[in-house]
């Protein structure tokens, strides 16, 4: 039976500055609990945030989430939102958050299915931000998707915070 890979651990030494996991999943999928409530109140947040750690988070995240893009990357304007095609029944509860900012306005941060707006893989490939070879390991992803590994991961994805343990 073939053995997993092994991960290989950073070695933490004083002054080594960690990213919370709770933040970092906020960031990547925009559903962290802890993060939105403590850190990520505003966008100017979400910008602060972003800019320090998006040459961390990105390259893992292209390479773990083919298609997709981390949530940070639409909330501070990287990538413009994906509209809402259909307004859902409230009675669904799909994801939807709102962001304020300091200046009084704000947007809302909306991740519904299918029929409510277009898939993301799609509207990243109408906005060729997506290429073909991108879209293929993307099918693939969705075809062979990990199973669960533990607290500091998502599927595959290790958070930066379990590479210090």
């Amino acid at each position: 039976m073939p053995r997993a890979p092994a991960r290989i651990r950073r070695r933490w030494t004083e002054g080594t500055v960690v990213l919370c996991s709770e933040i970092e999943e906020t960031l990547l999928r925009g559903q962290g609990t802890l993060g939105v409530a403590i850190e990520l109140r505003t966008l100017e947040d979400w910008k602060h945030w972003w800019g320090q750690w998006r040459d961390t988070i990105m390259p893992k995240a292209l390479e773990h989430f083919p298609g997709s893009r981390p949530t940070a990357c639409y909330v501070t304007g990287e990538i413009p939102m994906r509209p809402v095609l259909v307004v859902p029944p409230l009675s669904h509860n799909w994801f939807r958050h709102y962001i304020p900012s300091r200046d009084g306005t704000g947007l809302w941060l909306c991740d519904y299915p299918e029929p409510y707006m277009q898939a993301e893989v799609a509207y990243l490939r109408d906005l060729g931000i997506v290429d073909a070879a991108e879209f293929r390991r993307h099918q693939r992803w969705r075809r062979d998707r990990p199973e669960y590994r533990g607290p500091y991961c998502l599927r595959d994805y290790t958070l930066e915070q379990g590479l210090y343990q």
